[in-house]
């Protein structure tokens, strides 16, 4: 949560199932996410027909909380400095700080 009692903004990953770039993708993101404690919301647009709609096959897509965006492949070293600039500027240190030492957040049913 931030100050004013909302979520702490995350980096949005819209992918599909059966996309080989998606996997690759994704699982750069959420090094790079870990790495420098920003949330990754990963979004299946397979499960939507509104966002099938809208994305179609533009996936993968990327979009940082600071507006940067990558689609489709991404250089490792890219997404490391783009969720860097992203941490720093968006996400709560408290977020960041739980992150780093390993936080989460229990879910009870």
């Amino acid at each position: 949560m931030t100050d004013r009692g909302q979520a702490a903004p995350a980096a949005v990953l819209y992918t599909r199932a059966g996309c080989p770039p998606c996997f690759t993708l994704r699982r750069s993101a959420a090094r790079a996410a870990r790495r420098h404690c920003v949330p990754l919301r990963v979004v299946d647009i397979g499960v939507d027909a509104d966002l099938v709609r809208r994305y179609g096959n533009e996936v993968p897509l990327l979009s940082l909380p600071d507006g940067t965006t990558f689609r489709g492949h991404a250089d490792p070293d890219d997404l490391a400095r783009a969720f860097a600039r992203a941490a720093k500027r968006g996400v709560p240190w408290l977020v960041r700080l739980l992150a780093a030492v390993g936080f989460r957040r229990q879910v009870q049913r």
